[in-house]
């Protein structure tokens, strides 16, 4: 029996705040209790003590050598989820310019509202919009402005379940990469910053990894932006002008020792993909009872995986019959309906193959 039989845990599908690996739960909950034999919990020293400040530089080191970064680029462990920074990016860095925005689905569109609601012109260089983001754009429809300060893209849509599996090459490339962070490689060297939520492949919601370009930074202001939101002033202080959400860091940290365990990136893109395939295996093998919400096959999102069923009312019984079989949170987002499988990092591929089991039993009986 398996330690997540022992503990009757489900296969939770959950775009977010999401599952996390049992290993990496077992030990932040050993070290919130007594933190190296110390006494006291993780949670429960200061910030500015030596304790922490451990804590804070391994997970630096561990994130940059998981990604292949060197000393070009800052760390940072940011608050406010991911949705703040679609504020606070255009606040550092359009310096009064317009910047460019691909929108692909839910949060990119979120993302480009977020410029405006600042005062920055967002130029939508494409959108998917009027097909209910079926797809994202394709790069010869692309329409950039040579003078925009940046460039930002969402590289994975948790709503809509679409990616972008070649990122695109800019000089001040900014990916939103929250559904995806760490599933698989990213060409972080290439670009200015990269940015996710940690609460679907890297630790508890609250927290937001990115990495920055040192010289992206220095194009910050010298004044005008609030230091507890400018990006070079985090950076600076270690991200830490303010108390940052310190246990949430040392859940992050063990996340990237397990990551390291598994293999690396390259390894976990690998599971991840066979991971998807059986699940995209069941959809297209369904004699069309099961029909997936994204129009391009090799668009399909290895991390959130969409589909329709041929009523609401089978949706519903869909659901609640995988709930009995302890597969939950496959209700698909408010906007698009269907059915969402949310396979992140932690999930393992024996959720997978129950969902896919499960899925085939169901369109048999139902169809």
């Amino acid at each position: 029996m398996s330690s997540n039989d022992s503990l009757n845990r489900v296969f939770n599908f959950s775009a977010g705040p999401a599952m996390l690996p049992l290993e990496v739960l077992e030990a932040s909950a050993r070290a919130l209790i007594d933190f190296q034999g110390k006494g006291f919990g993780i949670a429960e020293c200061s910030h500015r003590g030596k304790e922490f400040d451990g804590v804070i530089d391994e997970a630096i080191v561990r994130c940059k050598a998981l990604l292949g970064v060197g000393d070009t680029h800052e760390v940072l462990f940011l608050q406010g989820g991911a949705s703040q920074l679609f504020n606070t990016i255009p606040m550092n860095f359009a310096n009064g310019k317009s910047a460019d925005y691909l929108v692909s689905g839910e949060w990119s569109k979120k993302a480009a509202g977020g410029a405006k609601e600042v005062g920055t012109t967002a130029n939508i260089v494409a959108s998917s919009e009027a097909t209910n983001f079926d797809h994202h754009p394709e790069a010869s429809s692309w329409k950039l402005n040579p003078d925009a300060a940046y460039f930002h893209i969402c590289s994975n849509e948790t709503v809509h379940g679409n990616r972008i599996v070649d990122l695109p090459t800019h000089p001040n490339l900014i990916v939103d990469a929250s559904s995806e962070f760490m599933s698989r490689p990213h060409p972080v060297n290439s670009m200015a910053l990269i940015y996710g939520g940690a609460q679907k492949n890297l630790g508890p919601s609250g927290l937001v990894l990115a990495m920055a370009r040192k010289d992206f930074l220095a194009t910050i202001p010298e004044k005008g932006i609030p230091k507890i939101f400018n990006f070079k002033a985090q950076a600076e202080a270690k991200s830490m002008i303010n108390t940052p959400p310190t246990f949430s860091i040392y859940i992050l940290l063990e996340t990237f020792r397990w990551l390291e365990r598994q293999g690396g990136l390259a390894k976990m893109e690998q599971i991840n993909a066979a991971k998807a395939k059986l699940i995209y295996d069941a959809i297209d093998g369904s004699g069309g009872y099961y029909s997936s919400t994204v129009k391009i096959a090799s668009q399909r999102s290895h991390m959130n995986v969409t589909y329709r069923l041929p009523s609401e009312e089978k949706t519903d019984e869909f659901i609640k019959q995988a709930a009995k079989q302890k597969m939950v949170a496959l209700k698909g987002y408010r906007t698009v309906g269907g059915i969402r499988a949310s396979i992140y990092n932690a999930m393992p591929i024996e959720g997978c193959q129950a969902l896919a089991s499960f899925m085939k039993d169901f369109a048999a009986k139902n169809g």
